[in-house]
């Protein structure tokens, strides 16, 4: 299983509230319509006090079996889609993925 880790930023365009409007309300219903997803988690961040100028605003979580599911996954319609619909509510300049083996620490 692997996961990938969406950290994600708002367009500067848009209030906190409507990022999180949009996110909620439009784009995980396109993300969770992905073939080959197993699990998504959106979490939307809470206060930084230590460097709030640089945290990103969620950090969506999608399971795939594979890096090659993955890969599949964003070529099908319903990836294609979900990846267009990104600039509708994120600073693609500073939205970023990172790939992780999760360890289960209790």
């Amino acid at each position: 299983m692997v996961k990938a880790m969406f950290f994600l930023y708002r367009r500067a365009d848009l209030s906190d509230e409507a990022f999180r409007g949009y996110s909620q309300d439009v784009h995980v219903l396109l993300v969770s319509r992905v073939p080959g997803l197993r699990r998504y988690i959106v979490n939307h961040t809470m206060h930084n006090p230590s460097d709030a100028a640089n945290a990103c605003d969620a950090v969506a979580e999608l399971w795939f079996d594979s890096i090659e599911a993955f890969q599949t996954a964003l070529t099908s319609p319903e990836g294609v889609a979900a990846l267009r619909d990104q600039a509708n509510y994120l600073d693609l300049a500073r939205t970023h993925v990172l790939f992780v083996n999760e360890l289960h620490a209790l």
